[in-house]
């Protein structure tokens, strides 16, 4: 530290210390290689650039067969779309393939993927039917016994009546009809409900009359 004209006593900047080296994954930490320890440094060098030369040539490999099929690269994304459900022909598109090719070189794979992914939803319903702490437990046991468990786990089945109103006499919708046919219409009705208390009858149907109209 020195004097400032002002009397002040000048500070001296800390010295920086240095960034931390990084170390790669799984190298040794050796501060002073000599003997054994040198012998760990240089094993584990031999063995990385083994493993990063292995990887460079897996990615040769699958890059090179890319274009012939079956293709690793293309069995893996087939797969996995089937057990999606993707449509054959839409992944055919998204490959740049013909659906022709993908049936005969992937084929079993499609079918493969849906088939994993049908076993892993059937697993999980398994697991949630059969837990003791899960609230939709019940509920999806009877859902799998429903499916799995034969005619005696069936639920009754449902009767349906079915209604037929293509016999049922037409109605009249009066919003259709003006102001002076519904007076008209009102008359009508009221003289053939007077005939009707009476016990009289009017004249019968026509031939060309609609039977579905008038009763």
């Amino acid at each position: 530290m020195g004097g400032l004209p002002d009397g002040r006593t000048a500070m001296m900047p800390e010295p920086r210390r240095g960034r931390p080296k990084k170390v790669p994954p799984g190298m040794p930490v050796v501060e002073d290689a000599r003997g054994a320890e040198r012998e760990r440094l240089s094993v584990w060098m031999r063995e990385r650039i083994a493993e990063v030369d292995r990887e460079h040539r897996e990615r040769i490999e699958l890059l090179r067969t890319v274009g012939e099929h079956p293709s690793p690269l293309f069995q893996k994304v087939v797969m996995n779309m089937g057990g999606l459900g993707m449509p054959k022909g839409l992944l055919a598109k998204m490959l740049g393939i013909t659906v022709g090719t993908l049936e005969s070189n992937y084929g079993d794979d499609y079918a493969l993927g849906k088939a994993y992914m049908i076993k892993a939803v059937a697993s999980n319903a398994v697991r949630i039917g059969t837990s003791h702490t899960d609230p939709n437990a019940a509920r999806v046991a009877m859902q799998i016994l429903d499916r799995q468990g034969g005619e005696a786990w069936k639920p009754p089945a449902q009767k349906v009546i079915a209604t037929d109103d293509r016999e049922k006499s037409s109605v009249i919708d009066s919003s259709a009809l003006s102001f002076e046919d519904r007076q008209e219409l009102r008359k009508i009705v009221e003289r053939a409900l007077e005939r009707q208390a009476k016990g009289e009858s009017g004249d019968s149907v026509q031939p060309d009359e609609d039977a579905g109209l008038i009763e």
